[in-house]
């Protein structure tokens, strides 16, 4: 049984503390995935909360064998932030990687070429398609299986590999640039 399961378990048994454990195991990647998508954190991160108060308020619609929990945490997600696009049709903007923190490095001249890379690296990741964007985030920095990605993005496998290989491809050119 995975952690996951075992915090649900114990959360659909009555205890809060399994669901804190499942809030505080996925909000930061959660927040960063709509983030992707919105482009302003704040709503994001407002999204992200309505994801989980759905998960609270309807525990029972979770099952365990049928995906992971953070697949099935991500899907709610993805579909609220697709109908707060729908809604609202504006285009937000945000400083991104402005609220970021980085891990200590060795040295201040370290840490300052680490953010100068990372900044280059989301700077070409904003400029790529929304769906490679998606598809990068969810496959590369948050380490889901394509099946996983698949279901989120409402694909099939075959064209989230399709996907993937464009985006990879993309953001590999952009860099060059």
């Amino acid at each position: 049984m995975s952690v996951d399961t075992e915090d649900y378990s114990a959360f659909l048994d009555g205890d809060n503390a399994g669901f804190e454990r499942l809030v505080l195991r996925y909000k930061d990647g959660l927040i960063y995935y709509l983030n992707r998508i919105i482009k302003n954190i704040t709503i994001a991160e407002d999204l992200a909360q309505d994801a989980f108060v759905e998960v609270y308020v309807h525990k029972e619609r979770f099952a365990p064998g049928k995906a992971s929990f953070k697949t099935y945490l991500y899907t709610i997600g993805h579909h609220k932030a697709v109908d707060f696009v729908r809604k609202s049709q504006k285009e937000y903007l945000t400083d991104f990687g402005a609220e970021e923190e980085y891990g200590s490095l060795e040295s201040p001249e370290m840490q300052f070429l680490e953010q100068e890379g990372r900044k280059e690296l989301y700077d070409a990741l904003d400029g790529l398609k929304e769906e490679y964007q998606r598809v990068l985030v969810l496959t590369e920095l948050e380490g889901m299986k394509l099946k996983e990605a698949a279901k989120v993005m409402g694909k099939t496998i075959p064209q989230i590999k399709v996907l993937a290989y464009r985006a990879r491809k993309a953001l590999l050119l952009a860099l060059q640039k």
